[in-house]
């Protein structure tokens, strides 16, 4: 069978999705992905056969980095607390994908014909997938990245594809959609119906450095932002962190990706280092701790590395994730703000919080795994 995953442009829409290509692979069959951006050179690095459907599309304009980056800060909070009360995707996301996806149809349309795919899996907001997937008559797989259910996302999405259907001169109809979710039903929110799956987290390949080949000689805590927030809205959220770092018995690793601007932090305490770009899976596994945004990803692959987690919600689903990190036991939620060495000192040696994080990665372990949801995945295709 020839599986297609169309993947929007962004490492968070890509690594979530990468273990049950691979488990496609394993189990023999072919898989191909069509995407763009940046995540077209780490699909290819993650082992994949890949087709770059959009060469030169500027997508950056399609989200534009609008005042200082306090105010885009502010702006970042206002539509993540507003998400936390509705559950839902807001409309402007939803309009904001649907012109990414205009960019991606012609190309991932074209592929698919050539090659043909049995099945469409398609990371949450790509639009030109659903669209492919009508145009060919094949089922679509939407692979979630987050905690949210969404049931009726694809239809509140589909208004905003009209335009691309009708460009094709297709009725605007979604094609069959099962989804898929990457996390147990215990830690999702909102309604809808689907299947879901025990993730696989992954973080992209790279060298390991020395200090991670070496015993540690204290405890260490990642400090992560993930990958829109430095670049939305900065670091400066991490002033009161680093600030209470420098009262705590700890290594504090700063893994903010390559180039980071830290001018706003000034000058760090002698336990801070910064890193560059490190698989967050590997380097979690030598974590005592982490300290973060909230983001889906960095949130579940913490919890299957049972690492004890602070969150900081910024925006998005952050305030979602940082509610279902306290209500499962996986650790903390505070404004930065309100970070002080005290917090940071609970989060490293509370002793129920590390048991009950443990616990949590067990349980995630526990879980099918990709591998046995393909046999589900090919059942989609009796009677075709």
């Amino acid at each position: 069978m020839r599986v297609m995953f169309a993947i929007s442009p962004g490492l968070d829409h890509l690594y979530p999705s990468s273990g049950l290509a691979w488990a496609f692979r394993t189990a023999g069959h072919d898989v191909a992905v069509a995407t763009s951006g940046v995540s077209t050179q780490a699909a290819a690095h993650a082992g994949f056969a890949v087709r770059e459907v959009s060469a030169g599309a500027d997508f950056a304009s399609i989200f534009p980095r609008v005042g200082s980056p306090a105010e885009r800060a502010k702006a970042m909070r206002a539509r993540g607390q507003a998400m936390a009360g509705t559950l839902q995707t807001p409309d402007i996301i939803l309009e904001k994908f649907s012109r990414v996806s205009e960019l991606m149809l012609d190309g991932t349309l074209r592929f698919a014909e050539a090659w043909q795919p049995d099945l469409i899996v398609y990371s949450r907001l790509q639009g030109a997938a659903l669209v492919t997937a009508s145009a060919l008559g094949v089922p679509a797989v939407e692979h979630g990245f987050s905690f949210l259910r969404e049931g009726e996302m694809p239809r509140r999405f589909l208004p905003h594809l009209v335009p691309l259907y009708e460009r094709l001169g297709l009725r605007a109809e979604l094609p069959p959609i099962t989804s898929l979710y990457f996390a147990p039903e215990h830690m999702m929110h909102g309604a809808g119906e689907g299947w879901t799956m025990r993730s696989v987290p992954f973080h992209g390949g790279g060298t390991l450095p020395d200090w991670m080949a070496e015993r540690k000689a204290r405890p260490r805590i990642c400090v992560t932002l993930g990958t829109t927030v430095p670049h939305v809205a900065g670091v400066g959220s991490l002033e009161s962190v680093l600030r209470a770092a420098a009262g705590v018995d700890a290594e504090f690793v700063l893994a903010l990706g390559d180039d980071p601007d830290l001018e706003s932090l000034g000058t760090l305490p002698a336990n801070v280092s910064v890193v560059g770009w490190t698989p967050l899976s590997t380097l979690l596994t030598t974590c005592d701790a982490i300290i973060h945004h909230g983001g889906s990803g960095t949130t579940l692959a913490s919890a299957h590395a049972g690492t004890p987690q602070l969150a900081m919600p910024h925006g998005a689903d952050n305030w979602i994730n940082a509610a279902m990190i306290e209500r499962c036991g996986l650790g903390l939620t505070r404004d930065p703000e309100d970070v002080d060495a005290e917090v940071l000192k609970t989060l490293l040696h509370d002793e129920g919080l590390r048991a009950s994080t443990r616990e949590a990665a067990a349980a995630l372990a526990a879980e099918p795994g990709p591998d046995q949801m393909v046999p589900r995945l090919l059942g989609l295709l009796d009677g075709r």
